[in-house]
């Protein structure tokens, strides 16, 4: 969205368009249907040239480019039609998702299922560096407490196989020092594993610094298929080794992390850029030729962006066409019509329907100043509203009481006028008994504030 607005206001207002709920844009709710741009010889040949510079295209071509950033484009053919440039720009821009290069992957076997209550049998970890497993670290535990018939049915240890090994605290000293500043990774660790660690290991050096990563959700946001590790594993192919065994479920994790990573750049590259879907209708409309298959279906998701409030794409048409292509009625025809870009055009927008919500967001809006600051400003100020970021020191305005005991220097209570509070009598007769038990500053009553 900042690329296709330049003031607060306008990335708001189209925000306000989405539908509620987790946010999908319409390539990520259709990637099954979409190919990995990866896979299009004739796109990743023209990405290379894009990432060079010094590019022509035809003009509803090179709306698309200037749409995804590449402003450096003259005016002329280009090698590729529509579709393969924009897969070539998917690629450009997917290059840059974020990936771990390197972790260690843990698991522990436990006493029992309970988290409160269960005692550590044994730890396996794995360290790997720009995919590959370097290094691995193992230790049976002595949990000093009996481990369950059925914890024993699923990881086959029994207390004499771990009477002589050392309690969790020592252990924990070595894994420690073998995970060192790595980011740690669990499957489903932050329902087990994460918290087992963190009860066992509470108040020991290092347990503070640690910072853990849980494969489930990544799982989990890839495929509504089930999503165990074992599962996982019999999915992408991977030996589990002795499943149920602490270093064995961590090196499994280790590929099936690889796999997922390897999976989620495959969806980055096809959900890239639907900001632009709108410039890539058009230029399919331009080219009038018969669509089918991914090339349709992209055509039918951007077009109704194209002719709708938020794009610019036939702004942009109107200024660069040549007379020797279509016009631009005709591309509007192609797209749906006028009469569909009309009904587009004049639905409620969420002031008309939301006109009190609309205007309190409104008033905490500032667009002066380049469009990344102005979010800035917009963020510090909702962040007054709530309590998880961590201010110290901060007030809810609305709930006086919950200041009181609370030791602050001065509260401020907006709207309220001198004598108002703790009450006329009290404030009048200076009552000290009563000003102290509301703990509110009084007006020349300087002894007495909170």
């Amino acid at each position: 969205m900042p690329k296709a607005h330049d003031r607060l206001d306008a990335v708001i207002d189209e925000i306000l368009t989405q539908t509620a709920g987790p946010y999908r844009n319409k390539l990520e709710e259709r990637h099954d249907e979409l190919t990995d741009p990866a896979s299009w010889p004739a796109a990743v040949q023209l990405a290379e040239r894009l990432k060079a510079g010094n590019i022509t295209a035809p003009p509803a071509i090179r709306g698309m480019l200037v749409a995804a950033g590449i402003l450096n484009v003259g005016v002329g053919p280009i090698d590729g039609d529509a579709l393969t440039v924009f897969k070539a720009l998917q690629l450009l821009h997917s290059s840059t998702v974020a990936t771990l290069d390197r972790y260690v992957t843990f698991d522990f076997e436990t006493t029992d299922h309970s988290v409160e209550t269960c005692g550590v049998v044994e730890v396996g970890a794995a360290r790997v560096v720009h995919g590959e497993i370097v290094d691995r670290f193992h230790a049976l535990v002595n949990p000093h407490q009996p481990i369950s018939a059925k914890a024993t049915q699923i990881h086959g240890y029994t207390d004499a196989d771990v009477k002589d090994a050392p309690p969790f605290h020592e252990v924990y000293t070595l894994f420690r020092a073998f995970v060192g500043d790595d980011i740690l990774i669990a499957h489903n660790g932050q329902h087990f594993d994460i918290p087992v660690l963190k009860r066992l290991a509470a108040g020991r050096d290092g347990l503070d610094t640690l910072t853990f990563y849980d494969t489930l959700l990544l799982a989990r946001s890839l495929s509504r298929d089930r999503a165990s590790q074992e599962d996982l594993a019999h999915r992408f192919g991977i030996d589990c080794g002795r499943a149920h065994h602490a270093l064995d479920d961590a090196v499994t994790l280790a590929h099936v992390y690889r796999a997922l990573e390897q999976q989620r750049a495959v969806r980055a590259r096809k959900a890239v850029l639907a900001n632009v879907l709108d410039y890539l209708a058009l230029a399919l409309a331009v080219e009038q030729r018969p669509l089918e298959g991914e090339a349709k279906l992209l055509f039918d998701i951007g077009r109704y962006r194209t002719l709708g409030p938020y794009s610019d794409a036939l702004e942009f048409y109107t200024t660069s066409r040549t007379a020797d292509m279509p016009t631009v009625d005709d591309v509007i025809q192609r797209l749906g019509g006028a009469k569909l870009m009309a009904s587009l055009r004049v639905r409620k927008d969420p002031t008309q329907r939301y006109a009190s919500a609309i205007a309190r967001l409104r008033a905490l809006l500032d667009d002066d100043g380049p469009l990344d600051a102005a979010i800035d400003r917009l963020v510090e100020r909702v962040a007054l509203s709530s309590n998880d970021a961590g201010m110290d020191g901060r007030v809810n305005l609305l709930t006086l009481h919950s200041t009181k005991g609370l030791e602050f220097s001065r509260v401020y209570i907006v709207g309220v006028e001198d004598y108002q509070i703790p009450g006329f009598q009290a404030a009048t007769n200076n009552i000290v008994e009563e000003i102290d038990s509301t703990g509110v500053r009084i007006p020349g009553q300087t002894d007495h504030h909170s």
